[in-house]
Parts: structure tokens; C-alpha cells; sequence
């Protein structure tokens, strides 16, 4: 038996730091255990296995290590295996930790990403009906069946991707609290579908627009409408939009999703839809209360959203619209259009506050003049609505 102190560069941290751990070699095989140290390259002596003076809790570290040489000098000595004299890492269940990171983020306003976590977990629980799943109890096989299960009770290819996804980002969390060495995610892949067009072309658009209809259906209809004048804001900014929101004739907020801060001109035609619904409660759209707050806030648009969805697919099916129209039909047609009336796609994609290309090529909203947005958004509205 032998041993080398090593620094695992597979493993970075976000302070630019690696795990320290010790490589026990038995003949061909060699296990490796996280010393509970994280230090940086620079900070570590590979030759003399030593942590740097450059570091500064290089003594303690190092007083650490001397044990740790005592205890496997002693294993050299009398041929003991180094598994047969230390306690085993306590395991963790992903369960709990899922649901710690959901409640941080509820605690921290990340509403979005508590529902996302907290669903991905209780999509485990579901599963495997143990609560006390620990993170060594998911491996390749594992990912597999669960993968399959959900597709066999018919869940969505992408919405599995979340899913996933969100325990690959809870797996990730661990190992770099060190509360797991393990991560089956090396050689599995997340499957995903490209998501398929969902845009109305300029006749449909104004089918929509000049449909014959009353009550809370027309209500649902000027929404959808709405967010297209609007080039396709999401209807969490749209439905909580305030008399604060409209500075100098602009419709001024930041995207919940990613804070972005947006300024759109309010062209006459969403201004008459305002002024349509504007019951001068709280928001400029008499939908939601001011008292929902967080995850309580995300459920209530989404059943917004829902309704709205409802009466959009009843609305197509009027019109023979062949097409499972949803409020997300507002931003990609606002794309289309604009597309096919000569804009580019890098202004399109700015206008959506998408980058186009990658981020060292991409150009960024504040490239464009307000001014050449808004002519964009008028040519767009004039489309359907002249």
C-alpha cells in the first residue's frame, strides 16, 4: 500500500479553489478521500506535499496532513487497508438537501427556482418512495429507469430535461459542500426536443384580432394581444404592471426571469387595451392581488396563464386555426413578423433580450437606439392592426 496527497482539478469551486484529497494505491487499484481542504493551485507544493506559506491557514492545513501521514504510515506499516480503520462518510439524502436549497431560495426571493427544485425533488420522492434517498443511491442505472418511468406515465421530454437538469445543478451543489463525492452524471445524457414553432402568421394574427367576442374571452384575447404590442413580454411582467411601470410614454420594467430592464414604446393600440381594462386597482390589469407574494405570486399567474391559454385554443378552433395557440404564440409571431419584414435577426434577438450568437459576439440591447426598436415595434403592430 502507498499514498499521494492530490489536488483534484476536476472539481473547481466559484473562489477558484480545488478539494484536497488523499490517493490510497493497493497494488493496480487506488481509492481517493476528500480531506475536507480546498485551497488554490498556487497555494500547493505537489513535490514536497506541503501546503504554501502563500496560503493562510497553511499551518492548520498542514498540521492536518502530518496527521493524516501518522494514520496512513501506520497503515503502511502493518498492512491494514485504509477502509478498515476510518469511519465511513456519512451519506446524505438528496431529499433533504433538495428541499434545503428550495426553501433557501423561496428565503432569498428565487420564488422560481424554489417551485423548480422543490418539484424536482418530490418528482424523486414520487419515484422511489424514500425519503431518506441518498446521494450514493443514484447512479447511470438509476438516471435510466427514472428517465423512463417518467416517459412512460407520459411527462414531456423537456419538461424530463428540467427535471433532471435541476437534480444534475442539486448533485453539483453537493460535491462542492463535499457532502458527496459521487456524480452519475459523467457519461449520462439529458435528452431534450427542439421546441417547435409557435408563431401565427399575419392573417391569423389579425383573425385574432378582429374576432367577435365578449366577456372574460375577450378579456383573455386582449391579453394575448397585449403582450404582442408589447413584443412579447412575459405575462409575469405584463400582469403586474403598475402606473409606475409607464415613464414618458414607456413602458419601463425589469423581466422577473432575468432582471434584464426593458423600455418599450406604448404604441396607441396597447394604450386603447390599457385603458380598456384598467379597473384602477393595484396593477394596470385587473388579474392578480397586490397581498400574492412569492410562490404564492407564481401560482396565481400561472393559473392566469392557463386561462388565458384555455380561451386562446377555444378562440383558434373559431377560427380554424389549425395551431395550439398559447400566450407564448405572442413572442415568437412578434419574431416571425418582424423577421419578415426585412429586420435582422440581431436586433430581433436583442428586442427579445435573447443574445445572438455567443456572448463575445453577440450585440447587446443598449447597441441599439430606442429609436430603431420602436420603428421596429410600429412596422410589427402595423402589420396586424392597419
Amino acid at each position: 500500500m502507498n499514498y499521494k496527497f492530490i489536488l483534484d482539478k476536476r472539481r473547481i469551486r466559484q473562489n477558484n479553489t480545488y478539494p484536497l484529497k488523499v490517493r490510497v494505491y493497493e497494488g493496480t487499484k487506488s481509492t481517493e478521500r476528500s480531506l475536507s481542504i480546498a485551497i488554490k493551485e498556487s497555494e500547493w507544493d505537489d513535490d514536497a506535499q506541503v501546503v504554501l506559506k502563500t496560503c493562510k491557514n497553511h499551518k492548520l492545513y498542514n498540521s492536518k496532513l502530518a496527521q493524516e501521514r501518522v494514520e496512513l504510515d501506520k497503515q503502511v506499516l502493518f498492512g491494514i487497508e485504509a477502509t478498515q480503520t476510518r469511519k465511513p462518510k456519512p451519506k446524505h439524502s438528496i431529499i433533504d438537501y433538495g428541499s434545503r436549497l428550495s426553501v433557501e431560495y423561496e428565503r432569498t426571493g428565487k420564488s422560481g427556482n424554489s417551485i423548480v427544485y422543490n418539484t424536482a425533488v418530490e418528482m424523486l420522492l414520487r419515484y422511489t418512495k424514500q425519503k431518506n434517498l441518498t446521494f450514493e443511491d443514484i447512479d447511470y442505472s438509476f438516471l435510466v429507469a427514472f428517465q423512463n418511468d417518467l416517459l412512460t406515465r407520459g411527462v414531456g421530454v423537456n419538461t424530463i430535461s428540467i427535471y433532471l437538469r435541476t437534480i444534475r445543478a442539486i448533485f453539483n451543489k453537493a460535491i462542492n459542500e463535499e457532502l458527496t463525492d459521487n456524480y452519475p452524471f459523467k457519461k449520462f445524457r439529458i435528452k431534450q426536443q427542439p421546441t417547435p414553432s409557435r408563431s401565427l402568421t399575419v392573417e391569423e394574427l389579425r383573425k385574432i384580432a378582429h374576432y367577435k367576442c365578449s366577456g372574460v374571452v375577450e378579456f383573455n384575447r386582449d391579453l394575448f394581444l397585449l403582450s404582442f404590442c408589447l413584443i412579447g413580454i412575459n405575462f409575469a411582467d405584463l400582469l403586474t404592471l403598475t402606473t409606475g411601470n409607464i415613464v414618458n410614454g414607456r413602458v419601463t420594467f425589469a423581466r422577473k426571469k432575468t432582471h434584464k430592464v426593458y423600455s418599450i414604446l406604448l404604441h396607441s393600440q396597447a394604450e386603447t387595451l390599457f385603458a380598456k381594462w384598467d379597473k384602477g386597482t393595484h396593477y394596470l390589469l385587473p388579474v392578480l392581488s397586490p397581498t400574492y407574494k412569492g410562490v404564492t405570486l407564481i401560482h396565481k399567474t400561472q393559473l392566469a396563464i392557463s386561462l388565458c391559454n384555455h380561451y386562446l385554443k377555444k378562440i383558434a378552433k373559431d377560427l380554424e386555426i389549425n395551431k395550439q395557440v398559447s400566450t407564448y404564440y405572442a413572442r415568437y409571431s412578434w419574431a416571425n413578423i418582424a423577421r419578415s419584414l426585412g429586420y435582422s435577426k440581431d436586433l430581433i434577438a436583442e428586442a427579445l433580450g435573447h443574445e445572438y450568437g455567443n456572448k463575445v459576439t453577440g450585440i447587446y440591447l443598449d447597441n441599439y437606439e430606442n429609436a430603431v426598436l420602436d420603428k421596429a415595434n410600429e412596422q410589427v403592430i402595423a402589420a396586424i392592426f392597419s
